[in-house]
């Protein structure tokens, strides 16, 4: 992962062979997949009776389903292009 994202970064990711795509796709999977799980528990961690505390945690909520979508697209992605 972060070989991939030093090379994203750098404009040196090489895409032309469709394995390199099903691979990215997978780190990118994994990475999602982990994310949202970790978005989700931190706002769960954080209390509720603070106003900034729950205003993170609805940041930090929106931002786990966001990965949860984008996992959900990761995997279609993946599927078809097996």
């Amino acid at each position: 992962m972060a070989r991939l994202t030093h090379d994203v970064r750098g404009g040196r990711a090489e895409w032309s062979h469709p394995q390199q795509v099903r691979q990215a796709a997978e780190d990118l999977l994994r990475l999602s997949d982990a994310m949202a799980v970790a978005l989700q528990q931190m706002a769960a961690a954080l209390d509720p009776r603070a106003p900034t505390s729950r205003q993170s945690a609805a940041a930090l909520h929106l931002a786990g389903q966001a990965a949860v979508s984008a996992t959900n697209h990761l995997r279609t992605a993946r599927r078809t292009l097996h």
